[in-house]
């Protein structure tokens, strides 16, 4: 084998802060940043939301891959776009630097009523932060242990993925290791065991704690740097031959997470997950895998406008994603910051034009974050926004932020892309969602195979043919008959089927991380066993002005479960027991929320009743009816 090193300007600059210190491939699938989309419509990004924030969340079943598209178990194309996150440990033990706990950068980065609409969130794990070394430093391999990666996970991973469910939002965890360790020891081998037992290990523990959580994908490893891919492997025989060789050293752990979990999976490609066209030489072994690639505007493509040529230094995906499904989890520009992630809305605007060519193509911006970079946020409450967060393991963190959370400020400008990536997501907030394609935010259902709604004329279903009130003395108060004229949501009879994702009202349905999976239905009743685990969801997708009472027809195994099960309905989120002046109890009886007293926003069109079950209870829930009266 030839040995063909690096060019000079092949690698990727770390994109990191030092917290201690034209386009080849034709038109785009559309128009980027048109219409609602201008400037105009970008808000500040403020404080993360308190609990009544309005979500933007989508229905999240779990995924899978069908040749190169994404699809939800209906058969509906998915594509999924959204932001980075930091290290959430690292966020964490730096918030009083930063402005923010982790779980508040989620709420901030999902709040609708300041116009975000990510749709994906990449959170990634750093061994560094994980082992407690210091900042910006390459650590040792391996760079844990077992009881210190539990520690992280139970601290600060956990809650962000539970966030994640909870606002209706996918979480990508990223193994992040990428620097300072070679995966091989040369283009012919051997393979680094020493390090392939580390992201074993990794693997081993992470993929079957969120199994069953439908939301979360799992990107093996974030950038494989030496040996790299320097030429197109297409082409280029010793380039295939590293391609080969990457195979052997990761197939071990696409095996490890498949013999625990069936999430998707996203892998990276030596070179610093630049060379995604290896998978067109030869795909890994398994079940919905999918390829990511990484690019900022210094390398040459960026520079050459042409993402699809790999000829050039290897850095271009020569199609793979007419193959396979595609995921660029990292990308971003920032004026004047350094030779390969300095960069302008030049860079900006063509890039994601060539992002929106194919719905094969899925995106996370890197990064919604003041501090680590390219940066989408300011930190206005600090003196000095370029001052450093400090070294939380082995030194000092600065207190700015007094009392959490603090403000944000979203970056704009030519040479910022805050303002230009939260534009792109509330765009394209409405395309490729699971069920039908469509966001919570569609008013009426498009065409679909499944069941049909009930049979009626118009959009708002019910058992009478007038929309005109029975007679009752008191018709806000639910009895255990219901009102002629009640909305029924679903009534969990069969039809449609629970597993069709249809309710009564024709719109998308569903649960998931049950202790039963997604929840069955038996005996006319929807059965959600829960530990300290679990999401519901019914989209009603229409204005409900005309009805004041929410209505759940239901039954506990202990009774009294209203306290454990978080209630979420046109912008109130909270515990179902503030809500509710009934009791669940151990056989089926009504427990009614009076909407008004409860300020739900029954205006809206995109308006589903979320339910959540990460308060801290186990039991099970038996839900014969939800409806409207």
């Amino acid at each position: 084998m030839t040995n063909k090193r690096q060019p000079p300007e092949g690698g990727r600059e770390e994109s990191l802060s030092t917290e201690s210190s034209e386009d080849g491939g034709g038109p785009s699938r559309r128009d980027f940043l048109k219409g609602s989309a201008a400037a105009g419509a970008v808000a500040l990004g403020v404080g993360a939301g308190a609990i009544g924030s309005a979500s933007a969340g989508i229905p999240t079943p779990r995924l899978h891959r069908d040749g190169n598209l994404i699809k939800d178990p209906d058969g509906n194309t998915v594509t999924l776009r959204g932001v980075n996150i930091a290290d959430p440990k690292r966020i964490n033990v730096t918030s009083q630097a930063r402005g923010k706990d982790a779980v508040q950068v989620i709420d901030m980065l999902t709040d609708a009523s300041n116009g975000w609409y990510p749709r994906m969130i990449r959170v990634p794990v750093q061994p560094v932060d994980i082992g407690e070394y210091e900042p910006g430093s390459g650590p040792p391999v391996p760079a844990f242990d077992q009881s210190q990666l539990e520690s992280y996970l139970t601290n600060h991973l956990d809650e962000v993925v539970q966030r994640c469910a909870e606002r209706g939002v996918y979480c990508i965890i990223d193994y992040h290791r990428h620097r300072d360790v070679q995966w091989a020891e040369g283009q012919s081998g051997p393979v680094n065991t020493v390090l392939q037992d580390e992201v074993d290990m990794f693997w081993d523990t992470v993929a079957p704690r969120y199994a069953e959580d439908t939301h979360v994908l799992y990107e093996v490893y974030n950038e494989p740097t030496e040996p790299g891919m320097w030429e197109d492997p297409t082409t280029t025989q010793w380039v295939a031959d590293v391609w080969q060789l990457w195979l052997e050293m990761a197939q071990p752990w696409v095996d490890t997470i498949r013999s625990h979990a069936d999430n998707l999976i996203l892998m990276g490609s030596p070179s610093w997950s630049q060379s995604p066209e290896g998978a067109l030489v030869e795909e890994f072994d398994g079940e919905d895998i999918a390829y990511t690639y990484h690019i900022y505007p210094g390398h040459n493509s960026s520079r050459a406008r042409d993402w699809e040529d790999a000829s050039r230094n290897g850095e271009g995906v020569a199609g793979v994603y007419e193959q396979a499904p595609l995921f660029v989890t990292e990308f971003g520009w920032e004026e004047n910051a350094g030779q390969y992630i300095g960069g302008t809305d030049e860079f900006g605007d063509a890039f994601v034009e060539f992002l929106e060519k194919s719905p094969a193509i899925h995106w996370t911006a890197w990064i919604a974050d003041p501090v680590w970079r390219p940066v989408m946020f300011d930190r206005p409450f600090a003196e000095n926004a370029n001052d450093s967060v400090g070294d939380p393991y082995n030194g000092t963190v600065p207190e700015v932020c007094t009392d959490l959370p603090c403000e944000w400020s979203l970056t704009t400008g030519s040479g910022a892309m805050g303002d230009d990536i939260k534009s792109a997501l509330e765009q394209y907030r409405n395309d490729g969602i699971p069920g039908e394609g469509t966001a919570t935010g569609t008013p009426t259902p498009t065409d679909t195979d499944s069941d049909p709604p009930t049979d009626t004329d118009t959009d708002t279903p019910t058992d009478t043919d007038t929309d005109t009130p029975t007679d009752t003395d008191t018709p806000d108060t639910p009895t255990d008959t219901p009102a002629a004229d009640a909305l029924v949501v679903n009534d969990y009879d069969g039809d449609p089927a629970w597993s069709s994702h249809r309710n009564d009202l024709g719109q998308w349905c569903g649960a998931g991380s049950f202790e039963n999976g997604g929840g069955d239905v038996s005996n006319g009743a929807l059965v959600l066993e829960y530990d300290n685990g679990g999401w519901f969801q019914e989209q009603i997708n229409q204005s409900v002005t005309e009805y004041s009472t929410l209505v759940f027809s239901v039954s506990g195994a202990n009774g009294g479960e209203e306290s454990e099960v978080l209630f979420d309905m046109g912008g109130v989120r909270t515990m179902l027991s503030e809500v509710t002046d009934d009791s669940i109890g151990t056989s089926a009886s009504d427990v009614a929320v009076d909407l008004e007293s409860a300020s739900v926003d029954r205006s809206s069109s995109s308006i589903s009743v979320r339910l959540n079950f990460w308060q801290g209870g186990a039991s099970t829930l038996e839900i014969d009816e939800i409806r409207l009266e």
